[in-house]
């Protein structure tokens, strides 16, 4: 199932927020705030919808990542 990526803002890292969803799920969640903790640099980010990917399996490549549009 995809997960939701964002962008360590220290690293450039793309980072998995630990959220799986389909895409017609991910296209229906609010606009909240939300946190991760950062595996890349240790810290916590804080995210919306708009600033995050979603990233089909494995991969964290970003050709392989989708834009949310």
């Amino acid at each position: 199932m995809p997960h939701i990526m964002v962008v360590c803002a220290r690293t450039g890292t793309l980072v998995s927020t630990g959220i799986e969803t389909d895409r017609e799920t991910f296209a229906a969640l609010p606009e909240t705030l939300s946190v991760t903790h950062c595996p890349s640099c240790g810290k916590a980010h804080y995210w919306t919808k708009s600033e995050t990917w979603i990233c089909q399996g494995d991969s964290k490549l970003p050709a392989d990542v989708l834009r949310r549009n």
